[in-house]
């Protein structure tokens, strides 16, 4: 199974309280230049997961219009989200799901470092609209494998 993990896109910090941050323009914009220039290798993702906060879902709305899936929030996925919480959520997945995760950090480095390394403290230092692609059997700390790393131009 294959788990592809994103990074919301560079939001603004002009709002009335961090879950209404949004996106940038230049945010927006390599998202879509991303998904354009990756879009070969993300056409197996059929489910995409997104945080509840606006940014987050805000960069999925615009994968699942160019991907033509619909996004499915998340509250687990907030930037302390539980690492456990998520990673058992990830369980109920079924081996023909291929997901596409939209969260922030510090959970998506964590998840990263959890499942490539099994240590969160070896987390991973995303940028803003980075993917991450692993390649994994089971949801277990140390059990995937890095197949993709995609970064905005």
């Amino acid at each position: 199974m294959k788990l592809y993990i994103m990074r919301h896109a560079q939001a603004s910090f002009n709002a009335p309280s961090d879950s209404e941050r949004s996106i940038t323009l230049l945010g927006a914009d390599q998202t879509k230049e991303l998904i354009l220039e990756h879009a070969g290798k993300l056409a197996d993702i059929n489910l995409v997961w997104s945080s509840d906060l606006k940014r987050a879902k805000q960069t999925a709305a615009i994968v699942t219009e160019m991907l033509g899936l619909e996004p499915s929030e998340k509250t687990f996925l907030s930037p302390d989200g539980d690492l456990r919480k998520v990673l058992s959520e990830l369980q109920n997945l079924r081996a023909t799901d291929c997901l596409l995760l939209v969260s922030h950090q510090p959970l998506v480095g964590e998840l990263v470092g959890s499942l490539l390394d099994g240590n969160i403290r070896r987390a991973h230092p995303y940028s803003t609209s980075e993917v991450i692609a692993l390649k994994l059997d089971m949801f277990e700390p140390g059990m995937a494998t890095l197949v993709g790393q995609y970064l905005p131009s």
